[in-house]
């Protein structure tokens, strides 16, 4: 009788040990992939292809993106980016491509899951981003406020002005009617070495740029 409870009791041990190991098994398997799946699913649902027109970048200032040609050359960076909102920090990787036809910009999470594609040829605007984006912002002024900062001349345009200062640090401000809204500061030329600090006054937000890698595109 005794032997036969003992039995009893190792297959039920042996039955526990199975269950866990299924769940366990679960959990590494299937949830994972369930994540994959919600993550696609995000994306599927906020796609965005829109005509051209200009990007509110503050209140009465409008931004219309400049040619990818407008650059001058083929670049490919990639770059760290830490953006500073209301007290809380976050970082992502940033993959950047400036041709003649196009201009890419990719946002990666720490651990390369994909946050964010904007895509501008000049003549059409697309993003791709979470649906919990957690911004006040659209990626596609992350493009507008990387244009802003990194090409050398930017036309003038109707809401805005901007000025240049050299010394004591490289610095350009983006100005509504005298009053600054944004303010660019740099490390050094060309400006994509160096760390940018763009800080959007009227927004709230700071948004840091370091290029890890940089490689000219044919």
């Amino acid at each position: 009788m005794r032997t036969e409870k003992g039995r009893c009791g190792r297959c039920w041990l042996e039955m526990q040990a199975q269950r866990k190991s299924s769940i366990l098994l679960f959990s590494h398997i299937f949830v994972p992939a369930l994540g994959l799946v919600i993550l696609f699913g995000l994306f599927a649902c906020t796609q965005k292809t829109q005509s051209v027109k200009p990007l509110k970048i503050a209140r009465d200032v409008n931004f219309s993106l400049l040619s990818p040609e407008s650059f001058g050359q083929s670049l490919s960076l990639l770059q760290s980016l830490e953006i500073n909102y209301r007290g809380e920090s976050r970082q992502l990787l940033a993959q950047l491509e400036i041709s003649s036809n196009n201009i890419t910009l990719v946002g990666l999470s720490p651990l390369g899951n994909r946050l964010f594609t904007v895509l501008w040829t000049g003549e059409s605007l697309s993003e791709k981003y979470l649906a919990e984006w957690p911004f006040p912002f659209s990626p596609k002024h992350i493009l507008a406020d990387v244009q802003l900062a990194l090409w050398l001349k930017i036309p003038q345009q109707d809401g805005f002005k901007i000025r240049e200062i050299q010394s004591p640090q490289m610095r350009r401000e983006i100005l509504r009617n005298e009053e600054i809204v944004m303010r660019i500061s740099y490390e050094t030329r060309p400006f994509w070495q160096g760390e940018i600090i763009i800080q959007h006054l009227e927004r709230g937000y700071q948004l840091s740029i370091q290029t890890l890698q940089s490689n000219q595109l044919p």
